[in-house]
């Protein structure tokens, strides 16, 4: 793995905002680790260290374990052993509990990497890892060789091993297909209750429950599909990159700029993509969607499940829901809050394979017991980020989660400098914040001429279904 070396930042950055003549108390957001391949979900130790999961940059694509992304014009996404599981520890430091994990990553640019995806403790202190996946799961034997993905592991700690095989989501997900819809699994995040993994999968559309002794799944239930009509949907207007294979038919045409005329390479599959999940005051859960291509915005729904399973709609398809959602968390006193990914359709801010081309700050939303929102953070550092945790007066996320080399793990200190949390005004009131970071990040990122250059040699490499 090329990895970056991880250090400590010692940076703080501030925001305060005006209501009216009265300034907000400024909450803070500082750096824990920096320089990360694709960080995701994470949890704490008794004594608050931080395992976080990286789900790596992937492969290089010469040894020709790739596919094409349906869902990334069809650029390859090619197998590696670059993800992995970090302990940050309360005083800073960094230490790799387990290397050289599965990984899927769109290449050469490592962006949008599948693999380690989630780690969490039960309540006897026994850790699980959770792997991802991002495609069709019966590719993962004979063309990825990256047997792992899709499944939930028991984690040896003193070894720093894959211990027990706790579930296989992606053989179930070939054999059952819950939500009848395409052959697709994305374990993404996840909580443990009691002897139970409770399981978001992104790319199946579903929850599932697995027993940790082993015992395998017990129950699965499909998110509800998030209609929208083709006249409110916007699409970009972009040329596939290149002859890339597309299984059965060769090279994509790619989809046209209208959205009535989406063409059956970028199908509307009107999914939910759940891609959040925590306890939530009642005992049940909170579970997050992100949405489907073209990710409409207001749209993302929030969903209450109980341990059964069964699930109901709390933010509905009314146009009032979120924006590409990636995490919850709840506080002491039974505010929720939210993470949107981005706060404006992906498409807009951001090419595939990382190339910023416009705003991609993310925002944290607190949505009290009554349903009064708050915009609590909003860019200003925070960007594409994924997975929300709260603990002590504090929030923490993985920043810049879909890139290689640029991920950190953040904190959002809600009390910084007094007892109330900041509250920032919503995106359309911060214009101007957004454009300076937007152009920070472009600048910082582009790099889009050497990636083509190399794609071009992966192409070659490329094994066509």
């Amino acid at each position: 793995m090329k990895f970056k070396s991880i250090a400590l930042a010692l940076f703080t950055v501030s925001i305060a905002s005006i209501f009216g003549t009265t300034a907000a108390q400024a909450a803070s957001l500082s750096v824990l680790a920096d320089g990360l391949d694709n960080p995701r979900n994470f949890d704490f130790d008794s004594e608050g260290n931080i395992y976080l999961t990286t789900s790596g940059r992937g492969g290089d694509g010469t040894d020709g374990r790739c596919v094409p992304s349906p869902s990334s014009q069809f650029i390859p996404l090619c197998a590696g052993s670059t993800g992995s599981l970090l302990k940050i520890g309360t005083d800073g430091s960094k230490k790799t509990v387990i290397s050289d994990l599965a990984s899927l990553a769109l290449t050469p640019f490592g962006e949008q990497a599948a693999g380690p995806a989630d780690f969490k403790f039960d309540g006897k202190g026994n850790g699980y890892l959770l792997m991802g996946y991002a495609g069709d799961p019966s590719n993962s034997g004979p063309i990825l060789q990256t047997p792992t993905l899709g499944k939930l592991f028991e984690v040896d700690l003193v070894n720093g091993a894959l211990g027990r095989e706790v579930a296989d989501f992606a053989q179930y997900e070939v054999d059952f297909n819950p939500d009848g819809t395409d052959i697709i699994t994305n374990p993404y995040a996840m909580t443990i209750q009691d002897d139970f993994a409770y399981v978001v999968d992104g790319g199946a559309n579903v929850i599932w429950k697995t027993a940790l002794d082993g015992s395998g799944i017990q129950n699965v239930a499909a998110f509800p599909i998030l209609p929208v009509s083709q006249s409110e949907l916007e699409f970009p207007s972009f040329e596939p990159p290149g002859d890339i294979p597309a299984p059965g038919d060769g090279a994509p045409s790619g989809p046209p700029p209208e959205g009535e005329e989406a063409s059956q390479d970028f199908p509307i599959t009107f999914q939910s993509v759940p891609t959040g999940i925590t306890q939530s005051p009642n005992g049940g859960f909170t579970v997050a969607e992100y949405s489907y291509f073209p990710y409409p915005e207001g749209r993302a729904r929030l969903y209450s499940v109980d341990g059964d399973l069964n699930i109901e709609e709390t933010i509905t398809n009314g146009g009032d829901g979120f924006t590409q959602l990636t995490g919850t968390a709840y506080d002491e006193q039974g505010n929720l809050y939210v993470l949107q990914h981005m706060n404006t359709s992906e498409w807009k801010n951001i090419l595939q394979g990382g190339e910023v081309i416009g705003d991609i700050s993310s925002s944290i939303i607190k949505v009290a017991a009554d349903g009064t929102r708050e915009t609590i953070w909003n860019g200003n550092g925070l960007e594409a980020a994924s997975g929300l945790t709260y603990r002590d007066g504090a929030l923490y996320t993985a920043n810049r989660a879909r890139l290689a080399d640029q991920g950190q793990l953040v904190k959002i200190d809600l009390k910084s400098g007094g007892d109330n949390p900041t509250k920032v005004p919503e995106p359309a009131s911060v214009l101007g914040l957004l454009g300076i970071a937007a152009a920070g990040a472009a600048s910082k990122y582009g790099k889009r001429k050497r990636q083509e250059d190399k794609l071009e040699e992966i192409l070659d490499n490329v094994e066509v279904l």
